[in-house]
């Protein structure tokens, strides 16, 4: 196979792959000049994402880009880029145009294996804080840009979808060799009622392009069932905070820029499943094998080196302390289905078919509603709130529990209708609670927004009344 692409589009290639891994260019093909030479800059970038990490084999900073169609042009490039950067840091105009922040170093993009590149060039490349990419770690960021954009599209396909930005690992293997980070994908699979979630992980190799070998510098096992426990470290977090409950599936991509032993690739599928305790969590399955692994040094690109760039929306992706908001913005819309439903009389009071009127929001017990309503002018009295349940301080038990309470006080409604919404289920705590709750006057039912789904006591006359006022928006 011919590691090129064809020259007159490796630098188009190469300006698009820099944009969609998060850096700004900043200016093109442009000319820098002093007193006596004057050098060409292809490009001149800054590092600003959302959603990926900076490479760490590449300089801090504002740096100048140089694409090479082979590895013999690089001693100019290297020559070239030290005049260019020496003449800007300089030129005060220069850097006024950049906020006045120095030129800190450069990456040389080369269109072929960096097996070919010399150790004296390299050398001489570290000294000046120049990196060098050659194909195969091109095509392993290309491919960084894509999965985040095949995560974003497999989110899209359910209610409940959002990624995590490219987050480190939070205990590096030899992190004086490998950079290692991860993506995750979560979705609720509404056909097998499962919330399924999506680790892929990149393990970046930090040494020259002339000395990476799959022979040296593969991943092992051990290394591998590093990465299975941070899958397993980040599990118990999503369990614990969000989805105690639920069961789910978990799949697995690890992307090695240096490859993978025979062992670790082929026994994954069998030592994966006995590594740590899945069940636990609540895990049914974790998909792993020798297809979710992929090895750079010689897996062919070309085929998808255009749809790497082809969903770049990020509308999906979100830091771990956003997802409450983003947990948020489901029960809301969910939410403003149920005040629709009021508006138009699909949800009635029970007992003279009397329309709720809208309220301005009520607290209770600290917390505002999500909706409140009520119809005051039929001789029954009542009331129709609903609480997210994401806001709910631990334990959420306890803290429903004074809801009720104050709700209770206010004794001027003969009856009290209460929602409890969620977009990420419930505890069993607070199931076993509602399925036994018999509290005269109250109805309490929790609405799940993902699954559409209510859950009430229906053996009492409140919660059955709470059950056929919400027939038109939940699935009992």
């Amino acid at each position: 196979m011919v590691l090129q692409i064809e020259e007159r589009l490796f630098q188009k290639m190469s300006g698009e792959l820099l944009a969609n891994l998060g850096y700004h260019i900043i200016k093109e093909e442009h000319e820098i000049k002093d007193e006596k030479i004057s050098t060409e800059v292809k490009m001149c970038v800054d590092f600003n994402s959302k959603n990926f990490l900076l490479p760490k084999y590449a300089p801090t900073g504002i740096s100048f880009i140089e694409c090479e169609s082979t590895g013999k042009n690089c001693t100019k490039s290297i020559r070239d880029l030290n005049t260019s950067i020496a003449s800007a840091n300089k030129n005060l105009n220069y850097l006024r145009r950049i906020n006045n922040q120095k030129i800190s170093g450069g990456v040389i993009l080369i269109n072929e294996s960096g097996k070919n590149l010399s150790e004296s060039m390299i050398s001489s490349c570290t000294k000046s804080n120049f990196f060098l990419w050659d194909i195969h770690r091109i095509f392993f960021y290309c491919m960084k840009v894509f999965s985040h954009s095949i995560l974003e599209n497999w989110v899209s396909q359910s209610p409940l979808g959002m990624v995590l930005n490219e987050q480190e690992i939070k205990q590096q293997f030899e992190p004086k060799h490998y950079q290692t980070t991860s993506m995750t994908g979560i979705r609720y699979s509404e056909r097998t009622k499962t919330i399924e979630v999506y680790f892929t992980y990149f393990v970046d190799c930090l040494i020259d392009p002339h000395h990476l070998s799959a022979r040296d510098d593969a991943l092992h096992t051990k290394n591998v069932e590093h990465i299975l426990d941070d899958v397993y470290e980040r599990m118990k977090k999503i369990t614990v905070d969000f989805y105690p409950d639920m069961e789910k599936i978990v799949t697995v991509e690890i992307h090695s820029l240096s490859g993978f032993t025979e062992d670790a690739e082929y026994k994954v599928k069998l030592y994966s499943q006995h590594h740590k305790n899945w069940k636990e969590l609540k895990i049914s399955r974790v998909n792993i094998d020798e297809h979710t692994l992929f090895k750079y040094s010689v897996i062919p690109w070309e085929a998808v080196m255009d749809y790497a760039f082809t969903k770049k929306t990020g509308i999906h992706t979100q830091s771990s302390a956003e997802i409450p908001g983003v947990l948020k913005k489901i029960e809301n819309r969910f939410t403003k289905e149920f005040e629709d439903a009021i508006n138009t009389s699909q949800i009635v009071e029970p007992f003279n078919q009397a329309t709720f009127l809208k309220r301005e929001t009520e607290i209770h017990a600290g917390y505002p509603t999500l909706l409140a309503a009520h119809v005051t002018k039929t001789p029954i009295k009542q009331r129709l709130l609903i609480f997210s349940r994401t806001s709910l301080k631990e334990p959420k038990i306890d803290e429903l529990k004074k809801i009720i309470k104050d709700v209770k006080a206010k004794t001027s409604y003969n009856y009290d209708w209460i929602g409890i919404m969620s977009g990420s289920g419930f505890t069993h705590e607070v199931l076993d609670y509602v399925k036994g709750f018999r509290e005269q006057g109250i109805g309490l039912g929790l609405i799940d927004a993902v699954t559409k789904q209510l859950i009430v006591n229906k053996e009492t006359d409140e919660g059955a009344h709470l059950n056929q006022m919400f027939l038109s928006e939940c699935i009992s």
